[in-house]
């Protein structure tokens, strides 16, 4: 849609549908990857991520990842400072101890 030079553009002029919107018709849910199934560590059948883990060994990864400080993996460390994941990791072990619960060494 060209705009002459002798009037101003203010949007309400715009015409919406030249525009696709690829989007519009699906719900949000379904950009969220995840899926039912079995779940890769415990073998419990329900709704897994995208790494085929089910909620609660999700959690214990992310414990995990935070207790061995692997800041580059972990989604709860993203964008806080070195002090800000140090003050997580002791709240991480204080709450559920020191040891792995499922990664292996």
């Amino acid at each position: 849609m060209a705009v002459s030079d002798d009037r101003k553009f203010d949007g309400s002029n715009l015409d919406t549908e030249d525009f696709e919107t690829p989007f519009d018709d699906e719900p949000a849910e379904s950009t969220i990857e995840s899926v039912d199934g079995c779940c890769y560590a415990c073998d419990g059948y329900g709704t897994l991520n995208s790494l085929g883990l089910c909620e609660v060994c999700s959690a214990k990864l992310e414990r995990d990842m935070i207790r061995q400080r692997d800041w580059a993996y972990s989604m709860t460390a993203f964008a806080m400072n070195d002090k800000q994941r140090e003050n997580l990791r002791k709240k991480v072990i204080k709450k559920y101890g020191k040891k792995l619960e499922l990664i292996a060494k």
